[in-house]
């Protein structure tokens, strides 16, 4: 049976395609099952790209109301896990991208990875230097393609498999591969361009 990270059950508890045949044929509490064992799930996605409680809460609502009446395309046998995840992330960057229609990225709105990232950048940086990294960041994350800033938050922050990405993409792995390696690289030039920066403030 496929699990979702960090879910802990019964060994005897219905398998996903049990439970998404069960909400088909009209048994709600069959969908309810599904909620309960990919909620916690489903809220580590939407959190990794929204930091206002009530964004995340909408946004995950709306993930498991586009899950219920998305349940009659989904393919048997599949497994629900990466299927979940890519409704979550979808949802997730629809609430974003309206969020930024108006502002630019917020610091609250980079992911766990991100935000990770920024807190290494900064270590070792002087008090005055902070500020800059933050910023720069901002506009690193800003610039990422959606894809980039996704497949970071599934690989970095929730510790997807390749192949768990590619699913909750809908790529192939090799372009998940490649998206992941972009996003990184992008991350990289900004801490050169960092230190770079830094080290010419200190000549």
């Amino acid at each position: 049976m496929t699990r979702p990270p960090g879910w802990q059950g019964k060994a005897d508890d219905p398998d996903d395609s049990v439970l998404v045949q069960r909400a088909l044929a009209g048994e709600r509490e069959a969908f309810g099952a599904l909620i309960q064992r990919y909620q916690r799930l489903v809220f580590r996605i939407v959190g990794g790209f929204l930091r206002n409680r009530e964004d995340v809460e909408d946004a995950a609502q709306e993930a498991f109301l586009r899950a219920y009446e998305g349940l009659p395309g989904f393919r048997a046998g599949a497994p629900f896990c990466p299927w979940i995840a890519r409704i979550a992330t979808r949802a997730s960057y629809d609430r974003l991208r309206r969020k930024r229609r108006t502002s630019e990225v917020a610091w609250e709105d980079l992911s766990s990875a991100e935000q990770g990232a920024v807190r290494d950048l900064a270590a070792g940086a002087d008090p005055a230097d902070r500020a800059a990294v933050r910023d720069l960041l901002d506009r690193t994350m800003a610039s990422l393609a959606p894809k980039d800033r996704q497949v970071l938050i599934l690989a970095d922050a929730l510790g997807f498999s390749g192949a768990e990405v590619s699913r909750a993409m809908g790529c192939s792995s090799l372009a998940a591969r490649i998206r992941l390696h972009r996003a990184r690289r992008a991350l990289r030039r900004a801490v050169l361009a960092l230190g770079l920066g830094m080290q010419d403030r200190g000549r």
